[in-house]
């Protein structure tokens, strides 16, 4: 009997990473009923965090919360407590890209999930915040999570600036309150990318077309956020572009740690030690790529199933990486690309028995 560890990432728009799990564990299991076979859906800190986390660790409740949206639409959303003492938040499920009907590049704000964070801090029993940033839709620099727990971003006239990027630009002071207390073991913001705030590498530019933005758009948030980083008084560091400059503004006026998504969460819930007992680990995502290698989930799993000696393998939609790592790709086992993304609960389970099939302990 072999122990076998099933942790990917989700497959963006096809299949979550529970979902990826069960099909990959159904097929491996289908012709090796006599292993252990354990999942551990990861995710990176985007759409699904929270899922993820609850679905792996043995302590977690989750709290509701009604919170705005990206455009100010109110909805119901959850924080997760885990462990008793760590809040798990997701700004994609407060007011991530998911939560608009209809793209709002300048308008979009963060103000959801500085409720979030608002209600964690009221929880006596949390003692360390972790904030989950994938998966945005604004581009406003975390100024709408920072009004939400009191911050006042005031105009040259002395009056409240309003949420969205495009507000930026008229932010002539910033009226920080005194009355916040920022838990035992602080605030991090996790992030998977290492885009500083502002520039041709930052935030407005590299991710501001995926929120709908235009080039002109583009050049009025690039243009505010470093309105405000100059306001600020900081230098721009690697990592401040994450979630539209919400891990900038966290870290540079709540005094949050910007960290890695991917470790940290890992952390969270024992994956290291999981891998290290397993004498098979699979892992996997939907474009196994050179950004796999960069802060993202399967790097980093892999990376460490090596450092433990474990041999591993991953089970991909498209492979565009040439890797000693045994690779199984949907594309190469569906009959179309179509079929693949589709069908991909059926190729799932066809990529485990595929890996299945080649193991040998």
């Amino acid at each position: 009997m072999a122990r076998i560890l099933i942790a990917p990432d989700s497959f963006k728009g096809s299949a979550t990473s529970q979902q990826v799990a069960e099909a990959i564990k159904q097929g491996w299991i289908s012709l090796r009923s006599h292993d252990a076979v354990e999942c551990a859906p990861f995710a990176d800190g985007g759409e699904g965090t929270l899922d993820c986390v609850e679905s792996v660790s043995t302590r977690s409740e989750r709290i509701p919360i009604v919170v705005q949206g990206a455009t100010g639409k109110q909805h119901q959303s959850a924080w997760l407590l885990v462990n008793g003492d760590t809040a798990v938040i997701e700004m994609a499920a407060l007011c991530g890209i998911t939560t608009l009907e209809k793209l709002d590049p300048l308008g979009a704000h963060s103000f959801g999930l500085g409720q979030a964070i608002k209600a964690a801090l009221a929880d006596s029993r949390v003692k360390e915040i972790l904030v989950a940033v994938g998966g945005s839709a604004s581009t406003d620099g975390g100024t709408g999570a920072l009004a939400a727990l009191g911050f006042r971003f005031i105009d040259a006239a002395g009056s409240q600036v309003d949420l969205g990027g495009r507000q930026l630009e008229k932010i002539a002071a910033i009226d920080t309150p005194h009355d916040l207390t920022i838990p035992m073991r602080g605030i991090k913001v996790l992030v998977d990318v290492q885009s500083p705030l502002c520039g041709p590498t930052g935030a407005a530019h590299i991710y501001g077309p995926q929120k709908g933005a235009s080039a002109h758009d583009v050049e009025m948030l690039d243009a505010g956020l470093s309105h405000l980083l100059e306001l600020v008084g900081v230098q721009d560091g690697p990592g401040y572009g994450a979630a539209g400059g919400v891990a900038f503004g966290l870290s540079a006026l709540l005094g949050a740690e910007v960290v890695s998504g991917v470790e940290t969460l890992a952390l969270l819930i024992g994956l290291d030690e999981k891998i290290a007992s397993a004498d098979y680990v699979i892992t996997g995502e939907g474009s196994f790529d050179d950004q796999s290698f960069s802060g993202k989930a399967v790097g980093h799993i892999l990376d460490r199933a090596k450092s433990h000696g474990v041999p591993a393998a991953v089970a991909c939609g498209v492979n565009k990486n040439s890797t000693d790592v045994t690779v199984v790709a949907l594309v190469d086992l569906a009959p179309s690309h179509g079929a693949a993304i589709n069908q991909s609960q059926q190729w799932l389970h066809e990529a485990g028995k595929t890996l299945a099939a080649g193991f040998h302990h």
